[in-house]
This record gives C-alpha cells, sequence and structure tokens, in this order.
C-alpha cells in the first residue's frame, strides 16, 4: 500500500502542469508567442465563457510581447552641478532632491519585486493544482506566470541601473554637500515665516475638527439610543451613515478639514527643506548636538505629512543619515546615535512612569509612586537583614555580653524597621497612614477571631526576651517529652535541639503560660545524682575512698577542686540486697547521656576492687503438704 501511494504521487507530479519556460525566455520569447498566439486564434468557440477566457490570455500576450520586446532603458545621468567654488542652497537642494527622487524610486523597485515573488509562488502553485484536461485555465496560469516574470526582470533591470547611479553619485553628492554654502540668518528667517503659517493652519484645524465633533453628535443624537449599542461618541454609527443621510454642513466641513490637511503637509515639505539645510550646515560644523535636536523636530512634523510626503520624508532623513556616516565618520556617529537612542528611550520612560493611573484625595497617583514604594520595601527589608546580620556578627566579637541580649535588640530592630518600611512606602503612593486605624480596627476583630494564638504567640516571645527566663543555651525540660538545649529564639516560638539531635518548634505561649524546668537558668552548673548498691560486709570508708579516688583520676568532665561545689558519696539506705550509695558529682553538661560514662567509672571500680555488686534476688519457700 505505501509503495502505491508513493507511485501515485509520483504520476501526478509526472503529469502536473509546468510554467512555459520558454515565455520569459529572451532568446525563444519571440517564437512562443507567435506559436501561442496561432493556437489562440484555432480556438473558436461561440460560449460566451470561453471567448472571455480567450480574451484575457490575448490580453496577457500582449503584454508579455510588450515587455518582451522593450529595449533597456539608457543609463540615469547625474545632476549637472554648477562648476563654481561654492553651491547655492537652492542649487543644493535641487540635487539633493533628485537623488532622493531617484532613492525613492529604487525603494519602489525593490518593493515590486518583492510582491511579484510572492505573486509567482502563488500562481506556481495554482498550476500544480490544475488538471492534465484543464488546458485553457493552464495556458491562462503560464502567460500570467510569465508576464509576472518579465515584470519582475523589468524591475531588477532598473534596480541595476539606479544601484549604479547611486553608486557613482556618492563621491559628486559628497563633494556638492562640501561646497554647499549655508545662510543661517536666512534659514531662521524662513524657519519663523513658515512657523507663523503653520501656526494658523493647525487653529484652523483644530477649529474644524471641533466643528465636525459638533456635527457628529448632532447626526448621532438623531438616531435611537438602541441603535448606539454603547457607541458613546457615535464613531461606528458614523462610518455606517450613507451620504444621504450626513446634512451638507458635515460634508462641507469634512472638505474643509482634507484641504487643510492637504495644505498642512505641503507647509510642512516646506519646513522640511529648510531643517534639511540646517542640517546640512550643523554636518558641516560636525555639531551632532543640534543635528540630533534637529531629527527629532522633523521627526515631530512628519506626523502630519500625507503618505506620500512622509515616504519622501523618511528617504530624506535617510540621506542624511548616509552623509552623517560618510562625512562624520562611523565610530563618531554611531556613539552620538547611541547616546541619542539612550537619551530618548529615557525620556519616553519618564513620560511612562509620570502618567496617572489613578487619583487619591485628587491628588494623581503615577507609576514612579509604585516603583518608590517597591524600591522603599526591597531597600527596608535589605536594611533588616544587614542590621540582624551586624548584630549577629557583633555577638561573635563581644563576649561579655549574653548572646540572648543581641538576639533581643536585633529581632526588635529588624521588626521596627520592617514595620517602618511599610509605612514610608504606603505613603509614597499617597496612602494617609492616619486612615489605618480602621484597618487596625479591622485586624482586632480578625485577631479576636482567628489570630489570637498567633499574636499571643508573637507577644509571649516579646515577654519571654524582655523576662529573659529562657536564654539560647540553657538546657530546659518542657513537659514529659522535649528536653535540650535551646538553640533559637524568635518572635512566635523557640528552637530546642534534643540529645537525638531533633529541633522542637516550641510556641512561646506554651513557655509563658506553662510551667517548664530551666537546669541553666541562674548559672550552667549542675548536680548530677548516680545510685550504686554495694553487698554488705564492705564499709563505707572502702566504698568512698575507691569511688572518689576513680573520680579524681578519670578524664571525666566535672567540677574539680571547688570547695562550694564538692563531689560526694553518701549512703541513701540498706534493704535486703546491699548498702545503697549515691554519688554526688557536679558538671557543666546537661544532656541525659552525660550519667553514661558515671555508670560505667562506678561499675569498673567496684569490679577492680572486687566488691560483690549484689543481684536481684528472689526467695521461694515451698510447702509440702501431707
Amino acid at each position: 500500500m505505501r509503495y502505491l501511494l508513493l507511485l501515485l504521487l509520483l504520476t501526478s507530479w509526472g503529469f502536473a502542469a509546468k510554467v512555459n519556460e520558454k515565455l520569459f525566455s529572451e532568446n525563444n520569447a519571440s517564437k512562443e508567442i507567435q506559436r501561442i498566439r496561432l493556437e489562440i486564434a484555432d480556438n473558436v468557440s461561440i460560449d460566451p465563457e470561453i471567448q472571455n477566457k480567450i480574451s484575457i490570455q490575448k490580453l496577457f500576450l500582449s503584454k508579455i510581447e510588450t515587455l518582451a520586446t522593450s529595449s533597456p532603458k539608457k543609463e540615469i545621468l547625474s545632476y549637472k552641478t554648477s562648476d563654481k567654488t561654492t553651491l547655492t542652497q537652492k542649487e543644493f537642494l535641487e540635487y539633493f532632491d533628485s537623488v532622493a527622487l531617484n532613492l525613492n524610486k529604487l525603494s519602489k523597485y525593490k518593493y515590486n519585486v518583492a510582491v511579484i515573488h510572492e505573486r509567482l509562488s502563488s500562481i506556481k502553485e495554482h498550476l500544480k493544482d490544475l488538471a492534465p484536461n484543464e488546458k485553457g485555465l493552464i495556458l491562462q496560469a503560464q502567460l500570467e506566470y510569465a508576464y509576472y516574470k518579465w515584470k519582475n526582470i523589468y524591475n531588477e533591470r532598473n534596480i541595476k541601473r539606479y544601484t549604479k547611479y547611486l553608486n557613482m553619485e556618492k563621491l559628486p553628492f559628497i563633494e556638492a554637500f562640501k561646497k554647499t554654502k549655508i545662510d543661517i540668518k536666512a534659514l531662521e528667517k524662513a524657519s519663523i515665516k513658515q512657523n507663523k503659517i503653520l501656526q494658523k493652519l493647525y487653529q484652523n484645524k483644530v477649529y474644524l475638527e471641533l466643528q465636525l465633533e459638533k456635527e457628529t453628535i448632532l447626526l448621532v443624537s438623531k438616531k435611537k439610543d438602541e441603535e448606539l449599542n454603547g457607541d458613546i461618541n457615535g464613531t461606528k454609527l458614523l462610518t455606517q451613515l450613507d451620504d444621504k443621510e450626513k446634512n451638507w454642513k458635515y460634508k462641507f466641513v469634512s472638505e474643509e478639514l482634507s484641504k487643510v490637511n492637504k495644505e498642512i503637509s505641503k507647509q510642512i515639505k516646506k519646513k522640511n527643506n529648510i531643517l534639511v539645510l540646517s542640517q546640512i550646515k550643523n554636518l558641516q560644523d560636525q555639531d551632532l548636538e543640534n543635528y540630533i535636536i534637529v531629527r527629532g523636530i522633523m521627526e515631530n512634523f512628519s506626523n502630519d505629512l500625507l503618505p506620500k510626503d512622509k515616504a519622501m520624508f523618511l528617504l530624506e532623513q535617510k540621506m542624511l543619515e548616509w552623509i552623517k556616516y560618510e562625512y562624520i565618520g562611523d565610530f563618531t556617529a554611531i556613539w552620538y546615535d547611541f547616546n541619542a537612542w539612550v537619551s530618548k528611550g529615557s525620556e519616553k520612560f519618564l513620560k511612562v512612569i509620570d502618567t496617572p493611573l489613578f487619583y487619591k484625595n485628587d491628588q494623581p497617583v503615577v507609576l514612579y509612586d509604585f516603583l518608590k514604594m517597591f524600591l522603599t520595601i526591597f531597600l527596608g527589608f535589605m536594611l533588616a537583614k544587614f542590621y540582624k546580620h551586624r548584630v549577629n556578627a557583633a555577638q561573635k566579637r563581644i563576649g561579655f555580653i549574653q548572646k540572648q541580649s543581641f538576639k533581643v535588640v536585633g529581632n526588635i530592630g529588624y521588626y521596627l524597621i520592617v514595620i517602618a518600611t511599610f509605612a514610608i512606602s504606603l505613603s509614597n503612593i499617597g496612602l494617609d497612614l492616619s486612615s489605618l486605624s480602621l484597618v487596625a480596627g479591622a485586624l482586632s476583630v480578625g485577631i479576636g477571631f482567628g489570630l489570637q494564638e498567633v499574636v499571643g504567640n508573637f507577644v509571649s516571645g516579646i515577654i519571654l526576651m524582655v523576662e529573659r527566663s529562657v536564654k539560647i543555651g540553657d538546657f530546659v525540660s518542657i513537659g514529659n517529652e522535649v528536653e535540650g538545649n535551646i538553640i533559637d529564639i524568635r518572635m512566635r516560638s523557640v528552637t530546642v535541639k534534643t540529645s537525638a539531635n531533633i529541633d522542637v518548634v516550641v510556641p512561646n505561649s506554651s513557655l509563658v503560660q506553662e510551667s517548664f524546668t530551666n537546669y541553666t537558668l541562674e548559672e550552667p552548673i549542675r548536680r548530677l545524682s548516680i545510685p550504686f548498691t554495694v553487698a554488705y560486709g564492705i564499709s563505707y570508708e572502702e566504698v568512698n575512698e575507691a569511688i572518689i579516688g576513680a573520680l579524681k583520676k578519670s578524664d571525666l568532665n566535672y567540677l574539680r577542686n571547688n570547695a562550694e561545689f564538692e563531689n560526694e558519696v553518701i549512703m541513701t539506705g540498706m534493704d535486703e540486697r546491699g548498702v545503697n550509695y549515691t554519688l554526688f558529682v557536679f558538671v557543666k553538661t546537661y544532656q541525659t547521656s552525660a550519667r553514661s560514662g558515671y555508670f560505667r567509672l562506678i561499675y569498673k571500680t567496684l569490679n577492680d576492687h572486687k566488691f560483690p555488686i549484689p543481684a536481684p534476688r528472689l526467695d521461694v519457700n515451698m510447702n509440702k503438704e501431707n
């Protein structure tokens, strides 16, 4: 099946209609045109549809013959400037306009080539879709393709002509530019005069636009409200009105406005001629700063040009840019263009951020205010983090101040900076801070219902920091489940690291509202109690001497040679197994595993001295009954 489809595809491709290359071949076109003309003449029919197709074919054939037999145009002659050492402003403008017109023609020919290429591709695809028996349509498509192909050849020939002309004109044009003498005073007078003319025209334009808007409102007001369908200004409805529905006054104002727009475009062209000469003077003096300013003025004026005039204006701008790069140099021109681009971009950016988004208390709120707000929040948080970091760094340098004090100062300062940051950022967008009392009232209601535990923990954290009932490093026991060292105190909770190296987060309210044991509240020293039992027959003096002696020789970490905290062995009782003793030893270790080392020491000492360690004993008495 796959091979059959491939065979069908190849067959259809082989029988698909193709373009007739002989029709656009310079050597074979004439013979092929004569052959097709005879073929069309033999095709006689009374069917109107067929006669219409034959007429179209004859039309394309005659156009092809005209293009194929036309002789190539002569080369474009250069503009003849005077042999004088200087050129007047009028002479240079004529030369400038001549080159601009030829450049405009070159641009049109290039545009035509791009459009024709798309058309040729479309006709070629159409030919592939035609069946072999549709000979009339195939011939018509082939003729149409050949016609556009000859048009393309014609345009490409002209592109070569005008490109050659412009390349030849580069040096003479630059020389004419250098020889041109610009009269600045005359330009200033002409510019003032032209500005007055344009000012009157713009005033007239505004007046006519207002009159047109008035007539538009009157026309729309005559329509029923349901016909407007939300079109408040009636713009859509106005475009749907026939000429009969528009009154004579509306038509008159529209025509007058059109005339004024045409006159404005005409006067702007004259103004641009003055500005072009100003630009020539700027380039001669290599004054690129003024050049960029005048270029901006010309771009502003160009917005009111008619489309055909605007195309010419863009070409003039292109020519001025070319002179700039040729005369001043690429590097300098690029540098000034870059600065102008940055300046223009910054102006647009400032205009955007200074545009009002909405009004608050009759004051405009702009995008710049929001940027200031976000920047203030960002800098505020950075400052708060930096402050906390510096406080923590100071804690490592200053040893005589407790770690807890640094933690309190760091946390309170951090939150104060954050609160101040939010207050300042809200004032940036025009929010009255006095109105926050309403927000505070709403928050108090929310706290009463759903946030009381969170706020309770927050307040408890402040109490713990101020009261200092716990500090970082304290060994605490909370309830019967959590026992370990406090490693962090936050505004909402404390973190306890247990002997199993597990971090337990405990809410601050638990330490304020419930009792807990702090083994190191006042001082870090803790007494360990190590109970053990020795069998009867060993005196207290022997046991005390053996245990205390072994303790002194050991490398266990406990308080040695301290009169206030003296380690000792005491006798705590006697029972059926033996004599009970307890070793009291003072240490600075708070883990529950601290007792393990002392139990091992006692067990080894008793074995080394052959002191019997009583084992649990159970006496069973059995009575035998007869």
